[in-house]
């Protein structure tokens, strides 16, 4: 028997047509494509006994994956594509978001298996920045349609792609909260998280001579289009409370709006792999956490509409 395991698969990006990246993943890998079912009743004064409903599947919805990705320290941008797809968008001829494929290779397999996504848009990506720990970034989307093949995966150039990379270790964690000279520097911070959301909505494309057409999956009808909707970036960071400092305890159960967070984090404090900076622009809510130790968080949003390279380096 040869089952297909996910510990031998890898993921692949295509961005932009024909550019392959190998990117380096955790093993949190999911992918799904679901069809829309609809019931309809046979139970009529004539056939009073027909009490199980017909169904009629014409289309299909989109399909859905997720999986993480560590944020590494290298000299390339080939594994930040992704980053530059969640966060980034383009202005013309619409705004919207730019699109990809996916695929999820079994390459140890004879003959070899892959999976293929088609049309991909990422929907959230959340970033978590623990204390003296590797940064990572979960990874979610949609995409038009999943298909699986058997056939050779002739990809063979790793582009930016290293078997001994250097991972992005939160050593040096900064983050300021209110203004960004030293007296608004947070102490005692425990971890850090935030996450960019794209809401995307999917465009009707059936038409009565189509569904007339679709006799099994080889013709179904899959979601082509969508439209970016709206967008949000927000996270938290969690402190210790210290009664013998000010940034600490004068913060306890407040607010702000129109203010400033930034969180800097890497291996050192003359290189950092994540950079927010939410100059006057940011909004926060305080929250206290009742332990065996206090803490607080700061529940923080962007609430202005900068270019995203402008808040976000990485």
């Amino acid at each position: 028997m040869s089952f297909e395991f996910l510990r031998e698969g890898r993921v692949w990006l295509e961005y932009p047509s024909n550019t392959f990246t190998l990117l380096h993943t955790q093993k949190d890998i999911e992918f799904s494509q679901t069809f829309k079912q609809e019931d309809f009743s046979r139970n009529t004064l004539h056939n009073p006994d027909q009490f199980f409903k017909r169904s009629s599947i014409k289309e299909a919805n989109p399909a859905n994956f997720s999986f993480s990705i560590f944020v590494l320290k290298e000299a390339s941008i080939n594994q930040h594509k992704v980053l530059d797809l969640l966060l980034n968008y383009s202005v013309s001829p619409t705004y919207t978001l730019d699109t990809f494929n996916l695929y999820f290779v079994y390459e140890n397999y004879s003959p070899q298996i892959y999976y293929k996504l088609e049309k991909c848009v990422f929907t959230s990506g959340s970033f978590n920045i623990p204390r003296n720990g590797i940064m990572t970034v979960g990874l979610s989307g949609e995409a038009k349609k999943l298909s699986r093949n058997v056939a050779s995966w002739n990809v063979s150039e790793h582009i930016g792609y290293t078997n001994a990379p250097t991972y992005a270790v939160s050593k040096a964690f900064d983050v300021y909260v209110g203004g960004l000279t030293s007296q608004y520097k947070l102490d005692n911070v425990i971890g850090a998280s935030f996450e960019a959301q794209n809401n995307i909505s999917w465009t009707a494309n059936k038409t009565l001579q189509d569904s007339l057409a679709v006799i099994d999956e080889t013709n179904t009808i899959f979601p082509n289009n969508f439209t970016l909707e709206d967008r949000s970036f927000a996270g938290s960071i969690q402190q210790y409370i210290d009664q013998t400092n000010p940034m600490s305890r004068n913060n306890v159960l407040t607010w702000s709006e129109g203010t400033t967070v930034q969180i800097k984090a890497g291996l050192s404090s003359t290189d950092y792999q994540l950079e927010v900076l939410l100059e006057n622009n940011a909004s926060f809510t305080n929250r206290s956490n009742f332990g065996g130790v206090f803490s607080q968080n700061y529940d923080y949003r962007l609430i202005s509409n900068p270019l995203m390279s402008n808040v976000f380096n990485y």
